[in-house]
């Protein structure tokens, strides 16, 4: 039996002899990579030697640069420029609609994103990535630059209100924007401990009011995009 780290173990019968010294070449081929699969509403890709993208509504099979392609294509039909896309991303009804027409489209940036190797990009920069070549970066790294660079949006609040802001921020680093999109976000923890939307929006002055932080929220999340 022959094997090694990275190829297909190998059995074989040598015949050997008393007092000779047998030397046998074994050639072992390379380990195959197990195929594996994603499957998301109207898409799957096939993982193995190389990736492939099924689009079900159309029956096109695509390789990565070509779902990239195709990626960048439908992204500047909707959105032509970094600019318009910008400010589509910080309206949140727009930003729910553009990414919903993505999908009907069979484009799920969060496929993209493990594909590509980077799970933590955020959403915004990825697909700004893939359509006009922007910097790509991560959500860390965008709620790093947040902290350091909105202080005095964070200390215009009281002490309780301040923390919400900053467990918001890493609710945000941890699955994205639209994570503190959505009001019901106030119903897990800590916020469900901290007493629900009911009493930290008593913290902000009221429901309106902290309709409006979580707004300034995201907008402030993009503020130093450069177009």
């Amino acid at each position: 039996m022959a094997n090694a780290p990275g190829f297909r173990r190998r059995e074989l019968k040598v015949e050997t002899f008393e007092d000779q010294t047998t030397t046998v070449t074994v050639e072992l081929k390379p380990e195959r990579r197990r195929e594996e699969k994603i499957r998301v509403e109207g898409l799957e890709v096939t993982i193995a030697d190389e990736m492939v993208f099924l689009i079900e509504a159309t029956g096109e099979q695509l390789t990565l640069q070509q779902y990239r392609d195709y990626t960048r294509n439908k992204i500047i039909e909707v959105v032509p420029t970094q600019k318009t896309l910008h400010q589509v991303w910080i309206d949140p009804e727009r930003r729910r609609n553009f990414l919903e027409d993505l999908r009907k489209a069979s484009i799920h940036p969060e496929v993209l994103a493990e594909v590509l190797g980077v799970p933590d990009a955020d959403t915004y920069d990825l697909l700004a990535h893939l359509a006009f070549d922007a910097p790509l970066r991560t959500r860390t790294e965008r709620a790093v630059a947040f902290r350091n660079r909105e202080q005095s949006f964070i200390n215009r609040y009281r002490e309780e209100a301040r923390r919400v802001i900053l467990e918001l921020l890493d609710k945000y680093r941890a699955a994205g924007v639209e994570e503190i999109a959505d009001p019901r976000v106030f119903g897990v923890s800590p916020f469900r401990e901290w007493g629900g939307a009911v009493r930290i929006s008593q913290w902000f002055g009221g429901p309106e009011a902290l309709g409006k932080m979580m707004l300034e929220m995201q907008r402030r999340l993009y503020q130093e995009v450069r177009l």
